[in-house]
């Protein structure tokens, strides 16, 4: 659970990327999305970060405004919006990538003496967890649409 914490924790902290201004993990993750994915759209980063496409449309927005992401419409379908990183943007990409394998590296380096085996079991019990967590979060979101549509009928009833 301590690990959940502080997991959560740094999830919300802001940090530099490199470009001299603080961003949200929220951004940098759009960010890292969008970088890993150039010219997608808006429906494929959304399905990549598990949000809305009206909340990455709102993020993309910002961070348009912030000169990190550029929109351009398509040549076939102007309706269609195609997402890529601008140089300030592809600099905040690659700083995320270099500090992520930063990361990568320290655990790796504190797991590297332990036997194969103590390596294949932690494989197991990380990969139950996340089992776990993936059909709690279907089972919390399913909940909150049926709470959500139970207080939608609620609310209609009361026009009558």
């Amino acid at each position: 659970m301590r690990l959940m914490n502080k997991l959560g924790e740094s999830e919300k902290l802001p940090r530099n990327y490199g470009i001299n201004e603080l961003m949200t993990p929220s951004e940098i993750h759009l960010i890292q999305a969008i970088g890993a994915n150039p010219e997608s759209n808006i429906r494929t980063i959304s399905d990549i970060l598990g949000i809305t496409p009206g909340a990455a449309s709102q993020q993309v927005t910002k961070l348009a405004k912030r000169g990190l992401v550029t929109k351009n419409r398509g040549v076939k379908n102007e309706k269609e919006v195609f997402l890529s990183l601008t140089p300030l943007g592809e600099k905040a990409y690659r700083h995320h990538e270099t500090l992520h394998e930063e990361i990568y590296q320290r655990i790796i380096s504190r797991i590297d003496p332990l036997e194969t085996k103590e390596i294949h079991t932690m494989k197991k019990v990380l990969q139950a967890m996340e089992s776990v967590y993936e059909e709690r979060l279907c089972e919390v979101r399913r909940e909150l649409m049926q709470y959500n549509a139970r207080n939608e009928t609620d609310e209609s009833m009361g026009d009558f």
